[in-house]
């Protein structure tokens, strides 16, 4: 009698995201080149959005606290990006010629956008999460307020008139690959024990205390990794 082979858990995890990846390549050269481009743009912004609300999600959702300046985190990111591929592009136009120096130089962008945004989330969460509710939505308003003003008052970014000139370096397999990737991420972080740590936050920070939970410690870290993934976005 034989007995079916039986796969280690962390491939039975890892398999139905391996397979997401492939179906996105799989639509990316097969698909999207027969698609009108009115529904292409909008699907490529819907996959943005999707991650940027993922990102959020882990601190509204998963750890239950009332930020309202998420967008500031995705502008730092997108204008880091921005400006590090334009400067690139300025200076080295040849990488750009070639898609795969292209696709290189873009994955280095966007993990520095994401990077600066998630020390941005990292200084602006650590004095701000130690408050609740109400208080710390204010908070976080008035630092999406204030990176709206200061990027609309730097000339070196474009200013009111954004930036010209940024090479087209997205595609349909980086952004719903980078999806694909943000909720594997956060999927196994709220299912490790820093994520347990945020469900406990969420549910009753007093409890979470008395337990031996640092809540601020677990927001800050819940802070900090959604502006990396909002800073992707």
């Amino acid at each position: 009698m034989t007995t079916k082979p039986v796969l280690p858990y962390g491939l039975q995890t890892l398999w139905p995201w391996l397979l997401a990846l492939a179906g996105v390549f799989g639509v990316h050269f097969l698909v999207t080149d027969r698609l009108d481009p009115y529904y292409f743009t909008i699907l490529m912004y819907a996959g943005i959005n999707c991650i940027l609300a993922a990102s959020l999600n882990l601190v509204s959702g998963f750890t239950g606290q009332f930020s309202m300046g998420h967008a500031g985190f995705m502008s730092v990111g997108g204008y880091t990006s921005a400006f590090l591929t334009t400067t690139l592009a300025t200076k080295h136009p040849e990488w750009f010629v070639d898609p795969v120096m292209g696709n290189v130089v873009f994955g280095v962008v966007l993990l520095a956008g994401g990077i600066v945004a998630a020390l941005m989330g990292y200084l602006v969460g650590l004095p701000s999460l130690r408050l609740r509710g109400d208080y710390l939505a204010i908070v976080t308003l008035g630092f999406g307020e204030i990176i709206r003003v200061s990027i609309l008052n730097v000339d070196a970014i474009g200013g009111a008139r954004g930036m010209p000139n940024i090479p087209g370096l997205t595609s349909f397999a980086w952004i719903y690959g980078l999806l694909v990737a943000t909720l594997f991420v956060i999927w196994r972080l709220i299912h490790s024990a820093q994520g347990r740590g945020f469900l406990a936050v969420r549910e009753d920070e007093i409890a979470a205390e008395a337990m031996g939970v640092n809540t601020t410690q677990a927001k800050v870290r819940a802070f900090a990794t959604a502006a990396f993934f909002a800073g992707i976005s």
